[in-house]
């Protein structure tokens, strides 16, 4: 009894990892439908797509499906690499700035890593399903560069948005806010766990992509609205 009720519990199981993806996939079809046809609505629909893809290549890691746990590990591994760019671009996108060099370089960065973890056998080791979260294995010499990789854009991405809100307006400040917020939700947790258990290093683009989740959420219900009604008309002034 005491084991089926530890199963349940278990925060990154393949049920989770599953509900994960549906609820992210939701998500992204609730964020086209409502702003599609804004350039920011279809990029936060690309981020949502990204993180449900990685939950279902977990998945599948673990035994889902039947379908090739290697093949789906490159998978997950290929599009998590862009969603540090991403995010880049998101805080650019809602700060009316475009600094074209500092983009480029995130983007080909990431795609870098999308081809060493895709097309080469260079950086990716191994995988396995440890029950709670997906353990990962990259080679010697590139596990610490991929990470400071993926630190490094993250971090840099909040250092923007607090550069950014100094000369923003008062809706760019409250959107640029959010996202730091929901950087934090997903580092946070994450930090915590690993500070907690060293050992749950070995599973952190796993732990760290499924608290993502709350970002998503923040993304979804705080940012895009915000910028949504900050293009709303303004209002008529009143006639004698």
């Amino acid at each position: 009894m005491r084991r089926r009720y530890e199963l349940r519990m278990n925060c990154f199981s393949p049920p989770v990892m599953i509900a994960t993806a549906i609820i992210e996939l939701s998500l992204m079809v609730y964020t086209l439908y409502k702003f599609g046809t804004k350039s920011i609505g279809r990029l936060a629909g690309v981020i949502l797509f990204l993180l449900a893809v990685f939950q279902i290549s977990e998945y599948n890691i673990c035994g889902g499906f039947g379908i090739n746990a290697e093949l789906w590990s490159r998978i997950g591994f290929m599009v998590i690499a862009l969603l540090p760019p991403l995010g880049i671009h998101l805080s650019m996108m809602i700060a009316k700035t475009d600094w074209k060099w500092f983009r480029y370089a995130a983007y080909i960065s990431g795609f870098v890593w999308v081809g060493l973890f895709g097309l080469t056998e260079k950086a990716f080791s191994s995988y396995a399903c440890g029950g709670n979260y997906i353990i990962y294995q990259i080679k010697p010499g590139y596990g610490h560069a991929y990470m400071l990789y993926y630190y490094f854009w993250l971090f840099a991405t909040i250092i923007l948005c607090m550069y950014f809100m100094l000369n923003a307006t008062r809706s760019q400040r409250k959107s640029l806010l959010l996202l730091i917020i929901g950087y934090l939700l997903f580092i946070g947790p994450t930090s915590l766990v690993n500070g907690i258990n060293p050992k749950t290093i070995e599973g952190l683009p796993s732990i760290l992509c499924g608290f993502a989740v709350f970002f998503a959420i923040v993304l979804t219900f705080g940012i895009l609205p915000n910028e949504t009604k900050s293009k709303r008309r303004p209002k008529k002034k009143l006639t004698k």
